[in-house]
């Protein structure tokens, strides 16, 4: 038998709990509980990853990321990145060893513009924790012209919500209303409803890396939530999204960094991220995944 054959087995997502929901107009936000070991070592700042511009010429779909810390850092699909000569998200997830620089695929989530506000920040990005909406990092997902949907999907902002300057996402986040919702102790993700269906939800690795992006994901959700019906979604409707959720198998992808890239097979539920790379358990120690229910009409209809 090939030794390397089942290197990165295929694995299954622990079991989840899902709690008490609140209800913030068309959004719900159920907390999730992980029953597998919290990841540790693992710096989860946003801050401590600096981010610029590609040396000489820039390119829209690249950057360039360094740790500049001694741990490993943890980056994330969806992360917004803001300044440069355009704002963008950060395509795919990652784990960064200490102190590497690494060019990564990244997506434009500001069609106006290209080119340095100041010269200060002409060829550095802030980056805080903030997050894309789900509705808009699903155009990533999907497989075909991913820069593209993902404008058409920042497009539906501009006409539903009016225009901003430069058709940003991050101005479109600053234009909305702060959501507080508290984390609860132990807490490891989140199922997020919006307009009475589960639109999709984010797992971590532990409590502290949910803490580093809680604000981010739930700006980020009301976001969405403003071109939805008023309609709550229901606990039982979360349960029974966690419950396909664990029955899901993740296929392994390819390296991320020290991590290993996962995915689940096609289907309605999509889920992908990132996994320890030298965990070869059927169950895996997450470092972050999201997952998408495709039939949301967020989602299906964008």
């Amino acid at each position: 038998m090939n030794g390397h054959t089942n290197r990165h087995p295929n694995r299954q997502i622990p079991q989840l709990h899902v709690g008490h929901g609140s209800h913030h107009g068309s959004l719900s936000i159920f907390p999730v509980w992980v029953d597998s070991p919290r990841v540790t070592g693992l710096d989860w700042k946003a801050t401590s990853i600096r981010t610029a511009e590609r040396e000489g010429s820039p390119v829209v779909g690249e950057l360039v990321l360094h740790n500049s810390t001694a741990r490993p850092v943890v980056a994330l699909e969806g992360d917004l990145l803001k300044g440069g000569w355009q704002d963008r998200m950060l395509a795919a997830s990652l784990l960064l060893e200490p102190f590497e620089a690494r060019v990564v695929a990244a997506l434009c989530v500001e069609h106006g513009r290209w080119g340095g506000r100041t010269t200060e920040t002409q060829s550095t990005h802030e980056t805080s924790g903030r997050r894309s909406a789900l509705s808009v990092r699903h155009g990533n997902v999907r497989g075909v012209d991913q820069q593209g949907e993902v404008w058409r999907r920042i497009g539906r902002y501009e006409n539903t919500l009016g225009a901003t300057a430069s058709s940003s996402m991050l101005d479109h986040l600053d234009r909305s209303a702060p959501i507080d919702a508290h984390l609860l102790d132990g807490q490891r993700g989140v199922i997020i409803g919006i307009g009475g269906r589960v639109v999709g939800a984010e797992l971590f690795g532990s409590p502290t890396g949910l803490r580093t992006r809680w604000q981010g994901i739930l700006d980020a959700a009301a976001l969405d939530a403003r071109l939805a019906p008023h309609r709550r979604t229901t606990a039982h409707d979360a349960r029974v999204f966690a419950r396909h959720l664990q029955a899901v198998t993740l296929e392994d992808g390819a390296d991320a960094g020290l991590a290993r890239a996962v995915r689940s097979p096609e289907g309605r539920l999509r889920a992908s991220g990132i996994v320890q790379a030298n965990a070869s358990a059927a169950t895996p120690s997450i470092i972050h995944l999201t997952a998408f229910d495709d039939a949301h009409p967020l989602l299906e209809n964008a």
